[in-house]
């Protein structure tokens, strides 16, 4: 039971995207929730790209939140790396969303790839650097984009970490 098991991560690994290109992740990291600080490089399609993946995402158990359109202060504000390395801020967006992390995306100024940087709330620290890439020459629509952008981030998603575990402790009960 447990070579099954082994052999279909080693599928799941194969079938993964060829898009996307992870430069660090934290093994540890999960969330439930996350809030997308900013859309750099989206030619006005910004919130578009926020609701799309916040759909996405919530196909993976995860809840989005755009701070530009949240009710709290931070609300139609757009919020940089920089400017987060300040604790008082991260911890305004940790309690006006209950967010785990904060999504930073960065498209390419002619579309070819996205950035995508998420911070733990609570350390401020980078639990995840990656790019995705379109299937042609650039991403034709915001929606495109933010699919690649929530097959980046669906990895962090503390439900897949459950059904995964749930998966691993039913090969080790005992058959009578």
């Amino acid at each position: 039971m447990k070579a099954l098991a082994a052999l279909l991560l080693v599928a799941l690994a194969a079938c993964s995207s060829d898009r996307v290109e992870t430069y660090s992740r934290s093994p540890s990291f999960r969330a439930r929730t996350l809030a997308v600080a900013s859309v750099l490089g989206a030619k006005g399609k910004s919130g578009e790209i926020a609701r799309v993946l916040s759909s996405r995402l919530e196909g993976a158990g995860m809840r989005c939140v755009d701070l530009e359109s949240s009710d709290s202060v931070l609300a139609g504000s757009a919020l940089s790396l920089e400017a987060a390395a300040n604790p008082r801020l991260l911890a305004e967006v940790r309690r006006a969303t209950e967010a785990e992390g904060l999504v930073f995306l960065s498209l390419e100024s002619s579309w070819r790839s996205v950035e995508v940087v998420v911070l733990d709330l609570r350390t401020g620290e980078a639990v995840l650097k990656a790019e995705g890439r379109p299937r042609g020459e650039s991403f034709a629509t915001a929606e495109e984009a933010a699919a690649v952008a929530a097959e980046i981030l669906g990895g962090l998603s503390q439900e897949r970490r459950k059904a995964a575990r749930a998966a691993d402790s039913a090969d080790e009960i005992p058959v009578p």
